[in-house]
């Protein structure tokens, strides 16, 4: 999952890195696989924060930078629905395609994958018209539910493109014996100023999920360090997460018939 940040940061920009965005840019996609466009408000819907004005400013913003367009229901024209342009549409299939693969790589590294994963990626890589429906559609489905898991577990109060990494990043270093201090944390994160950073930090630990601690060998310097609950809940959520992960490629495997 940290390979796959990455791998949307790399393809979309730090201007779109955040949740709002990523749900927006993810679920009209997954709608137009689907065949059935969104409307404009179920798009503005599709973003967790912000208010109606901000949601509809976000949309004003990618239609007139031309990522998405509006199209009128030619049955009913007080009904708008909103479609990826082709420039969106072209990269949303790049990255979706490009990070199901290292996905599944992953996993075969890991010894996870008990097939070949090959004729799979062939599958993924080839040009066939039904790609999109049987293999990209299903990995952009699975990586909703995947952020939705994330939030429900936090109760919608960390959300990813702000906590992920330094929850994880300290949950990693506890687990190595190497924890990280307070200016690594900081810059783990991916987006805001150094102060916002700091707030986020603080929130964290006034909120119990992260414990600060004073180094031994110098009191000058803090280490950060995940407390039990927020071990407990990460364990949790990757563990479901991963089994779900396990169970898609499963089906993928099966339904395309790749031996």
């Amino acid at each position: 999952m940290e390979n796959y940040g990455q791998s949307w940061l790399d393809d979309i920009g730090k201007d779109y890195f955040s949740q709002e965005y990523w749900y927006l840019f993810t679920i009209t996609l997954a709608y137009h696989w689907r065949q059935a466009p969104l409307s404009i408000s179920e798009a503005c819907d599709s973003m967790k924060t912000g208010s109606s004005k901000t949601r509809e400013n976000r949309l004003k913003k990618l239609i007139a930078e031309h990522l998405f367009i509006k199209i009128k229901n030619q049955t009913d024209l007080r009904r708008t629905y909103l479609e990826p342009a082709a420039e969106m549409l072209l990269g949303g299939r790049k990255h979706f395609g490009n990070s199901l693969e290292q996905a599944i790589q992953f996993l075969a590294d890991a010894q996870l994958f008990a097939s070949n994963p090959k004729p799979l990626f062939d599958r993924i890589l080839c040009d066939g018209g039904n790609v999109d429906k049987n293999f990209l559609l299903p990995w952009a489905e699975y990586l909703i539910d995947y952020t939705n898991d994330w939030n429900n577990t936090f109760s919608k109060r960390f959300h990813t493109e702000e906590y992920w990494y330094p929850f994880v990043y300290c949950l990693l270093g506890c687990w190595k014996g190497q924890p990280l201090t307070i200016s690594e944390v900081c810059q783990c994160m991916r987006i805001g100023s150094n102060r916002t950073k700091e707030k986020r930090l603080s929130l964290a630990v006034s909120r119990g999920m992260l414990v600060k601690q004073k180094s031994s060998d110098d009191l000058r310097t803090t280490y950060i360090l995940t407390s039990s609950v927020l071990e407990e809940l990460l364990i949790s959520h990757f563990t479901r997460t991963l089994n779900d992960f396990l169970k898609l490629t499963q089906r993928l495997l099966g339904e395309q018939g790749v031996a």
